[in-house]
């Protein structure tokens, strides 16, 4: 192989004049899965060096209070890169949309300054979501939903969703779910979405009928933009797929077990492909699904040729949700591991937190002396839900993944439970796979507390730099002031109501209700919500 010159790209530089003790930084993820290992929030300290961020980047000094923020406000053709330079202070910020030309309109660029960081975010936000075309979000109550993934996992058969239909149709008291979500599992192969495997002999239409005798709405799991190279669409359609520099379908490894590990990825420049996704999506519509979860969407940005040479792996992704959205526009569309920028305004629901598990902490082959940046569990899918907290609905309702309650099929305690819940809470998005068949009362009622409560417009209290929020806070509907705590160290935690502007005597309401007076103490992995003391919403 030999080195080649690289395409140039619109590049801009935007120098700082900050004091010369400014380091705070707040680093951006474009998507739900974070591109480097640690807090967003992070002391920029070395002598010489350049951070990345991925959309936005907030800079500052902490002691003056002097902030400013750069991010992109649309994504129409090219995502946004920005590294921030450090040359014993802060010097610079490069910013980089790799498939703008330089010749070319850049996507737009915002740049705020203020006292306060969280502010800048939440202006950008506004701002970007004006820019994108983000409607109204309609969060007036807790979206609630099950799926089969997180206890079945691929295995899932037709009976396993089966059981759990009848058992939240008998329980509709306790977990009132409005949406019942098939997911990964019924299709032979990823691509083939409309076929299903022999485990599951009911056609989806009458899967479908049941689901909704049962006082519920019937979702479904795809990865539209991809297919892999043993299912009938790639099988009988290889020209539908973008190409690699040979001309051959270009191909990525997927997270599915052999033979349907290898994947293209669909040209939305095609005007077949489009009719093929309008087709899917139709005939789902048709059968009675009302809730779509689209998975794997990052991958549609796939590098190379497509039909449409102008086309740039954005433009072209926008091309295919555009294309569903117009074919199912009352329904809810939920896009997961999508890049957010690009996706505003064309769906629903983001996923904003990475995969959860039935793990606090996914174990690791021994020697476990590395940082593992991709382990799905619940604690790294609370941190990385964190990092998004000022999307959560500006520009989507904020997706935190399968909130974990149960007790069997499960590594986690108690308190790591009322964590998971809590991320329902700060989101009002609660979608859980509890066996509803074997959960027990007390974990029941966890998920109860996660429909009933929502903490509006949540927010960190204070963020340390190179450490994880453990306090947000925000307001309940009757307009109580609301806090929700997370003990994620792993010693005892006392936290002081006076600190964070409550009363002196408090209702504590994610365990069995009860009042506390001045202080609460957490042990290692537990959590809690706080309130005024009031009339129960």
């Amino acid at each position: 192989m030999k080195l080649r010159k690289e395409t140039a790209c619109y590049r801009a530089y935007l120098p700082l004049d900050l004091p010369p003790e400014a380091d705070f930084a707040y680093r951006n993820n474009n998507n739900m899965v974070a591109h480097l290992q640690g807090s967003n929030v992070f002391p920029a300290r070395v002598f010489n060096g350049d951070y990345p961020s991925q959309d936005m980047l907030v800079i500052g000094d902490i002691y003056s209070k002097r902030f400013m923020l750069i991010g992109a406000l649309t994504a129409f053709r090219s995502l946004t890169y920005l590294t921030l330079h450090r040359r014993g202070k802060f010097t610079g910020v490069t910013v980089e949309q790799p498939h703008i030309k330089p010749d070319e309109t850049p996507e737009e660029i915002l740049v705020l300054e203020g006292d306060s960081w969280q502010d800048l975010m939440i202006q950008y936000a506004d701002a970007a979501a004006k820019k994108m075309s983000v409607p109204r979000i309609q969060a007036a109550r807790n979206f609630t939903a099950y799926c089969t993934w997180y206890y079945y996992y691929a295995g899932v058969s037709e009976s396993n969703l089966l059981e759990n239909v009848a058992a939240l149709t008998t329980n509709r008291s306790r977990y009132a779910a409005e949406y019942v979500q098939i997911d990964d599992g019924y299709q032979p192969f990823q691509g083939d979405w409309l076929e299903q495997r022999h485990d599951w002999p009911t056609p989806l239409r009458d899967i479908v009928a049941k689901i909704g005798d049962g006082g519920m709405k019937p979702g479904i799991w795809t990865i539209p933009l991809m297919a892999s190279t043993v299912s009938r669409v790639f099988r009988e359609h290889q020209d539908w797929f973008v190409r690699d520099g040979t001309n051959q379908p270009a191909l990525i490894r997927g997270w599915s077990a052999p033979p349907d590990t290898h994947w293209g990825c669909l040209d939305a420049t095609r005007p077949e492909v489009l009719d093929h996704l309008v087709n899917v999506f139709n005939t789902f519509r048709s059968y009675g699904f009302a809730y779509f979860k689209m998975d794997g969407l990052g991958l549609g940005l796939m590098e190379g040729i497509r039909q449409d040479s102008a086309a740039t792996p954005v433009s072209a992704y926008r091309q295919a949700l555009k294309a569903i959205r117009e074919t199912v526009p009352d329904a809810v569309l939920l896009g997961c591991g999508a890049p957010f920028m690009p996706t505003l305004g064309l769906v629903d629901h983001c996923r904003v937190s990475y995969d959860t598990s039935r793990y606090y902490e996914n174990p690791r082959p021994e020697p476990a002396n590395g940082d593992d940046l991709f382990r799905a569990d619940i604690k790294t899918a609370i941190h990385v839900l964190m990092s998004h907290w000022w999307k959560f609905d500006r520009w989507f309702r904020a997706d935190p993944d399968a909130l974990m309650a149960r007790q069997d099929n499960a590594y986690y305690s108690y308190g790591e439970a009322k964590m998971s819940i809590l991320t329902g809470i700060l989101t009002g998005v609660c979608t859980t796979s509890d066996n509803f068949n074997t959960i027990d009362a007390n974990r029941l009622a966890l998920l109860e507390r996660a429909v009933k409560y929502r903490i509006r417009n949540a927010h960190p209290f204070s963020w340390t730099t190179g450490c994880w929020p453990q306090v947000f806070i925000g307001n309940f509907d009757d307009g109580r002031k609301a806090v929700a705590i997370f003990n994620d160290s792993n010693q005892i935690m006392t936290y002081h109501f006076q600190e964070y502007g409550l009363p002196e005597q408090c209702e504590e309401l994610l365990d069995a209700p009860s009042i506390r007076k001045f202080k609460i103490v957490l042990p290692p992995h537990d959590a809690a919500l706080l309130a005024e003391v009031g009339k129960s919403e």
